[in-house]
C-alpha cells in the first residue's frame, strides 16, 4: 500500500511539486474514480480534463528543473561551468515550452511560464554581470569552451559575441597577472568539444565524455554542493533549523541556534546604523 500513496509537495522543496504531479498523473484514473463518489464529499474537487491537461503541462516544465537539481547534486564537487550550462539549458527549455503551448492553454499557465523564463533570465545575466568567474569557468572547461558559449550567444539576445570576446580578453589578462607560469595552458590551446542538442538532458550531454586533462585553473573553481543546497538556489522559500531538527544532532542544533542568534543581532545593529 505504501507504494500506491500519493506524494504531497513541500513548500521549501519545490522539486517535490514535480514528484506530486508525476505521481498524480500515474494514478489519474484512480483519483477520478475516487472523487466521483459523493459519499466521501470530494466530488466538488474532481478534476476536469482541462485540469489534468494543465497538470501534465506543468509536470513537463518541472521535469527538467528536477533533472537539473539531481545533476547538480550527483557529484561531490559540481563546477561553476556546470552551473552556467544548466541555467542556459533551463532557459532554452522554457522558451521552447512557450512556443509549443497549445492555443487552448489557460492564460494563467502562459503567464506563469513567461514569469519563470524572465526570472531565470534575470538570474542568468545577473551572476554573469556581477562575477566573471562563471563565464571564465565555462571557457576553461574543455567540454564547453569559447566556441560553445559563442553558439549560445547566437540563440538568444542578451550577450553578444563582442561581450564574450571582452570576457575572454579579461580572462587572459587575469591569468597573465596571477598565473604567469601557466600561459601555455591558455584556453585557446584546448580542443573544443561542445554540444548544442536541445534535448531534455542537454546539460548532461555536454558532460557525457570526461576530458583527458583539466587545467589547474578549472580545478580551483570547484564548489561543494548538495541536493538541499542546490535547491535553495532556485527556491525562494525559507529554510529554518526547525525544518531540519529531526535529522540534526543536539550539538549541531545548539551551534546553529547560537549562530542564528548572533547573525540576527548583527543584522539589527546594521539596521540601526543605517
Amino acid at each position: 500500500l505504501r507504494a500506491l500513496m500519493l506524494i504531497l509537495d513541500v513548500v521549501t522543496r519545490w522539486s517535490s511539486s514535480h514528484q506530486m504531479m508525476a505521481r498524480s498523473l500515474i494514478f489519474q484514473e484512480a483519483i477520478d474514480e475516487y472523487t466521483a463518489h459523493d459519499k466521501n464529499k470530494l466530488r466538488q474537487y474532481r478534476l476536469s480534463s482541462a485540469d489534468w491537461d494543465a497538470i501534465a503541462i506543468v509536470e513537463r516544465w518541472l521535469r527538467l528543473f528536477r533533472s537539473a537539481t539531481l545533476q547538480m547534486s550527483a557529484t561531490k564537487r559540481p563546477m561553476l561551468s556546470l552551473v552556467h550550462a544548466i541555467f542556459r539549458t533551463l532557459q532554452q527549455s522554457l522558451r521552447e515550452s512557450l512556443s509549443q503551448l497549445p492555443n487552448t492553454c489557460h492564460p494563467r499557465l502562459k503567464a506563469a511560464l513567461i514569469a519563470a523564463h524572465r526570472k531565470l533570465s534575470d538570474y542568468y545575466w545577473k551572476f554573469d554581470d556581477e562575477s566573471p568567474f562563471y563565464l571564465w569557468a565555462s571557457m576553461l572547461d574543455p567540454r564547453i569552451m569559447y566556441d560553445g558559449l559563442l553558439e549560445d550567444c547566437t540563440d538568444e539576445a542578451g550577450m553578444t559575441p563582442a561581450d564574450l570576446e571582452r570576457a575572454k580578453d579579461a580572462l587572459r589578462a587575469y591569468l597573465d597577472k596571477h598565473y604567469p607560469a601557466r600561459q601555455e595552458q591558455s584556453i585557446s590551446q584546448t580542443a573544443t568539444t561542445s554540444a548544442s542538442a536541445a534535448s531534455e538532458d542537454d546539460f548532461t550531454a555536454r558532460y557525457a565524455r570526461k576530458p583527458r586533462k583539466v587545467t589547474d585553473e578549472l580545478e580551483d573553481l570547484r564548489l561543494v554542493g548538495s541536493a538541499v543546497a542546490v535547491e535553495r538556489i532556485f527556491s525562494g522559500g525559507r529554510d529554518t533549523v526547525g525544518i531540519r531538527r529531526a535529522s540534526l544532532s543536539a550539538e549541531t542544533i545548539r551551534v546553529l541556534m547560537v549562530l542564528k542568534q548572533a547573525l540576527r543581532k548583527a543584522r539589527d545593529v546594521i539596521e540601526i546604523d543605517d
